[in-house]
């Protein structure tokens, strides 16, 4: 098995549990729900512009990594 890699403020392993503990609580959960609601779902009319378009798949990923490591700490 290959070592967890090594990341800035810790491995990968130590900043999923991080994640998991900030957002299992109700007000982590809320905040995570909220950046859900408001970057992942949020659609974008046909007009929008390429570097509008980049811009939100910037934070659509940020957030989707996020859900990711919380749920990597969590064990799921």
């Amino acid at each position: 098995m290959s070592e967890p890699l090594a990341l800035p403020g810790g491995t990968g392993d130590e900043l999923a549990r991080c994640a998991a503990k900030v957002f299992a609580s109700p007000e982590g959960r809320r905040l995570l729900d909220h950046l859900e609601r408001t970057y992942l779902l949020r659609r974008m009319p046909p007009q929008a512009s390429d570097q509008e378009l980049r811009h939100l798949e910037g934070q659509r990923c940020l957030v989707a990594h996020l859900q990711s490591l919380a749920a990597r700490g969590l064990g799921r």
